[in-house]
C-alpha cells in the first residue's frame, strides 16, 4: 500500500461484536446436528435457509445484494461507483455432519466488519479508495457437488458456467437445478473490478493453538493431486460364487486405499493422502460389487513428489487389476499447483496484527480455500484464527469466542487499511 498514508485502524464496537455473535448463533441453528455440529450441504434446503438469513441481514444493514448465475452472494457497500472493490468472504456450506465454524466464520465476520466500517467511515466523512463487498461462495466444500471451490472458480474464470451448472450430486441432481430449487440461481455473472480479496478462516490445524498465537498470516499453499478412479469388476452372488472366480471391484479399491496411505507414509510429514469417498454399485450385501469409484488425493508442497506419486499410482493400479482380475480407469486427474499468496498483502496483514497487539505468526495452508481461487487472478490475503485441538470437518470443531473476536478485530482493521490504500499492496 502507499507508504505516505497509514491510517489508524478502525475496530468493531461492542455492539458490532454482539451483532456478530447473534448472527453466528442464528447460523449455527440452521442444519444443526444433535452433537452440536452442522450438516448443511451446498444448495440444500438448509443452505437456502442460511442464505435467506444472510441476505436479510445484509439488506437490513444497507448492503446492495446481488446473486450471480452460480449462486454466489455478494453484499456490496459502494462509496464510489467508479472505484474497485476489496472483497472478503468464504462459504456457508458445510461437509456432512461437520462443524459450525469452517467457512461460516469468514462470511459472517466479513459482513459485520464491512457494516462496521461503512458506519464508522460515513460518520467520519471518509471516502476510501475502494468499495467493499462480502461474498458467500457456492460449493466451496465439494461435498455434494464435485469439484470443490466451484463458485469462486467460476468468478475468476477458471471454470465455465455451463460446466459448473452440469455438476451432479449422488442422486443425479445438477447444481443448476439445485440452486433453482432454493431460489439462488441468478440471471448473470457478477462482474466487479477487484483490487484485492481477504479471507479469514479457522486454521483447521493445531499450529496456532500450540504456539499460543491468535493470528496466522498464510504465506503459501500446498499442492494437491486429485484423481477419480473407477474400478470395474463383475456383479455376482456373494454366496455360491467361488472366491477364485470373483472379480470384486471393491476388493480392488481396498488394495488401492491401503497403498495410497502407504505412499504418504513413505514421505513422513512431506505428504498427506486420502481416499475420502467411495461409490459402490450395486452396494447390496449379497452381491459382489461390479463398480466402485474412489476419490484419491495426495497433498504436498513438492509438485515433483506428487508427480512421482501419480506415476506410482498408475503402476499400482495396473498391478491391482492383474491381481484381482478387474479393470480400472482414471476418469479424471487434476493438479492444484502450490502458490505463494500476495506478499505485499500478507505483509500488510502482519503489520496490522502487530499494531493491534495480537500474537501473530506465519502460516501455510494444506486445505483448499476460496482465497486460493482468487489468488490466481487478484491480490489475495488469507488469515487464520486458532482451531481447538486442530479438529475440523467434525462436529467437535471449535474455536473460542475470544479467538473469533480477535479475528473480527483483525479483519475489520485489515479491510480498513486495504480499502484506504491509495496504491498497491507492495
Amino acid at each position: 500500500m502507499s507508504k505516505s498514508f497509514t491510517p489508524e485502524p478502525l475496530l468493531p464496537s461492542a455492539a458490532d461484536l454482539a451483532a456478530f455473535e447473534a448472527l453466528f448463533r442464528q447460523s449455527s441453528a440452521i442444519g444443526a446436528t444433535p452433537a452440536g455440529g452442522l450438516h448443511r450441504l451446498s444448495a440444500s434446503a438448509e443452505d437456502g435457509q442460511v442464505r435467506d438469513l444472510f441476505c436479510a441481514w445484509l439488506t437490513a444493514h444497507g448492503f446492495e445484494v446481488r446473486v450471480d448465475a452460480v449462486g454466489n452472494i455478494f453484499g456490496l457497500i459502494i462509496f464510489d461507483p467508479a472505484a474497485p472493490f476489496i472483497l472478503c468472504g468464504s462459504h456457508l456450506d458445510s461437509q456432512p455432519s461437520a462443524g459450525r465454524f469452517d467457512g461460516i466464520y469468514g462470511v459472517l465476520a466479513g459482513a459485520v466488519a464491512i457494516a462496521s466500517l461503512a458506519r464508522q467511515m460515513r460518520e467520519r466523512g471518509e471516502a476510501p479508495a475502494c468499495n467493499l463487498a462480502v461474498v458467500n461462495w457456492t460449493n466451496e466444500e465439494g461435498a455434494r457437488f464435485q469439484p470443490s471451490l466451484i463458485g469462486s472458480s467460476v468468478f475468476t474464470g477458471a471454470m465455465g458456467l455451463e460446466q459448473a451448472w452440469a455438476c451432479r450430486d449422488g442422486d443425479g441432481v445438477t447444481l443448476q437445478d439445485a440452486l433453482r430449487a432454493i431460489g439462488y440461481l441468478g440471471d448473470n455473472l457478477v462482474d466487479l473490478p477487484v483490487a484485492g480479496y481477504v479471507e479469514i478462516h479457522v486454521e483447521q490445524g493445531p499450529e496456532l493453538e500450540s504456539q499460543g498465537l491468535a493470528i496466522g498470516v498464510v504465506r503459501e499453499t500446498w499442492a494437491a493431486l486429485k484423481n477419480r478412479v473407477r474400478f470395474d469388476g463383475e456383479q455376482n452372488h456373494t454366496g455360491p460364487t467361488p472366491m477364485a472366480a470373483r472379480r470384486d471391484a471393491l476388493l480392488a479399491a481396498a488394495h488401492a486405499i491401503t497403498a495410497v496411505r502407504a505412499e504418504a507414509e513413505l514421505h513422513g510429514r512431506a505428504m498427506h493422502s486420502s481416499v475420502g469417498r467411495l461409490e459402490i454399485y450395486p452396494n447390496s450385501p449379497n452381491v459382489v460389487p461390479s463398480k466402485v469409484s474412489a476419490l484419491i488425493e495426495y497433498r504436498s508442497r513438492d509438485v515433483a513428489l506428487l508427480a512421482a506419486a501419480g506415476e506410482r499410482l498408475q503402476a499400482l493400479l495396473e498391478a491391482i487389476a492383474l491381481k484381482t482380475n478387474t479393470a480400472f480407469e482414471i476418469e479424471s486427474s487434476v493438479l492444484r499447483e502450490p502458490a505463494q499468496l500476495h506478499p505485499g498483502f500478507a505483509e500488510l496483514a502482519y503489520r496490522v496484527g502487530q499494531e493491534l497487539g495480537l500474537p501473530i505468526g506465519n502460516s501455510i495452508t494444506v486445505s483448499g480455500h476460496d482465497a486460493i481461487s482468487l489468488n490466481c487472478k487478484y491480490p489475495a490475503c488469507l488469515v487464520f484464527i486458532p482451531s481447538s485441538n486442530g479438529v475440523s470437518h467434525n462436529e467437535a470443531e471449535y474455536t473460542r469466542d475470544e479467538d473469533m473476536r480477535n479475528g473480527l478485530r483483525m479483519l475489520t482493521a485489515l479491510l480498513y487499511r486495504a480499502c484506504s490504500a491509495t496504491g498497491s499492496f507492495s
